[in-house]
């Protein structure tokens, strides 16, 4: 089955999932409905973008393994969101959890390969073990635990961070740094979201046991810089990639504004013990807007625009 065949069926059943269960904004049902979206429409093709070309042995092995269980372990997830909290939501969620534990290992097979350098495939590869933070916090959502206290509602919001800001960002920001290698802004938000992403999610579990919430608050913002920074990349393509599809360009643009203004939502959130909160930014709101922007705005542009700019694979079967 071809690559944009799965986008497709994946996009269809997306939206069946949101006319029928999403009733408002905010609404906690939005978040299922956000991570469906990695899943279904988002993956395949991030996968795709993330994979090596010059893959041999276990680790071509396991991309093709995970290419192939993508598709049928993420519609087991719109059961998984439907049935109630139990053992029958966690058994639907079992096999996209799998298929980012083989995403995983592929990430640690890379990197002993590549070592540290250079940065952009680094990036790509540490997404890749990222991913699979987020998919635990969904099986222990969906099977109703509570690991460390951790309630529901944060265990479906780490989810989702690890889901977006652990897979989708690092590759999409290693593969402006590798368009870009030469540029220190480029260099230095790619470092920042790899240190950010695992940063916010530590943090706020320090917070979560009773410790100041400025640690949370510093690590919102040092994510925020690198995000920012990717997304001043992906402006700087659009202005410098003369060559590139217009369309192309186009949705660089889109990703770039959508994922600043993302960015600096989050910020705004981490900034309330410093600065008065904002009456309209309250929590729901701010990760109802927050996440729509960086899934639909961000991710889902940035990844078509990179599929049409740069990796000709996304078009070629599995």
């Amino acid at each position: 089955m071809t690559i944009p065949l799965k986008v497709r069926i994946g996009a269809v059943a997306w939206g069946a999932f949101v006319l029928l269960y999403v009733s408002e904004l905010p609404d906690v049902r939005w978040t299922g409905a956000l991570l469906l979206l990695s899943a279904l429409v988002l993956m395949p093709m991030t996968w795709c973008l993330a994979r090596d070309l010059d893959d041999t042995g276990w680790a071509a092995r396991l991309w093709r393994f995970d290419l192939q269980l993508q598709l049928p372990a993420a519609l087991l997830l719109i059961p998984a969101f439907w049935l109630p909290v139990g053992k029958w939501a966690l058994l639907c969620a079992l096999p996209w959890a799998l298929v980012l534990g083989v995403m995983a290992v592929d990430g640690i097979i890379r990197i002993r390969r590549h070592g540290f350098a250079p940065l952009g495939p680094l990036c790509r590869d540490v997404g890749l073990l990222y991913a699979s933070v987020g998919g635990l916090c969904l099986l222990a959502e969906r099977a109703g635990w509570e690991p460390l206290g951790l309630t529901s509602a944060t265990l479906a919001h780490q989810a989702v961070h690890f889901h977006y800001f652990g897979f989708v960002l690092p590759v999409v920001a290693g593969l402006a740094q590798s368009r870009r290698p030469e540029c220190p802004i480029s260099a230095l938000s790619t470092w920042l979201v790899i240190l950010g992403v695992p940063l916010v999610a530590i943090t706020s579990l320090v917070t979560k046991f009773g410790g100041t919430e400025i640690f949370q608050s510093l690590a919102t913002w040092l994510l925020v810089a690198g995000g920012c920074g990717v997304a001043w990349q992906h402006l700087m393509l659009v202005i410098e990639e003369k060559k590139v599809h217009p369309l192309a360009r186009g949705l660089w643009l889109v990703a770039g504004v959508s994922l600043a203004g993302g960015m600096l939502l989050a910020g705004l959130h981490a900034s309330r013990l410093v600065m008065p909160p904002l009456p309209w930014l309250d929590l729901p709101w701010m990760l109802a807007l927050h996440g729509t922007l960086n899934a639909l705005g961000f991710s889902l542009a940035a990844v078509l625009a990179w599929c049409r700019a740069g990796r000709g694979c996304c078009c070629g079967r599995t």
